[in-house]
């Protein structure tokens, strides 16, 4: 698995995103941000809807988000342990 279809993953844990703010947040072209969630869509890894507002959004599959938690609270406890130091 893709280090940056992770960090998808949990990007989309708070909510719904558009092709460009994913891009924006993982400071790619929305090239490879389409690229990187055409791999998670053929994976049921996210999923695809219009916004109210016209807008193609993406989210995560449930199990997407299972296995986004996970990884989002390894990373918490990761930095929580960092700070410690």
């Amino acid at each position: 698995m893709s280090a940056q279809r992770n960090k998808i993953g949990v990007l989309l844990l708070d909510n719904p995103m558009s092709l460009k703010e994913i891009a924006d947040e993982l400071g790619v072209t929305e090239k490879k941000a389409y690229s990187l969630l055409k791999n998670m869509f053929q994976n049921d890894r996210v999923m695809s809807f219009k916004a109210e507002d016209g807008q193609r959004k993406y989210s995560n599959t449930e199990d997407e988000t299972e296995a986004a938690l996970k990884r989002k609270a390894r990373a918490d406890k990761k930095a929580a342990k960092a700070k410690e130091k």
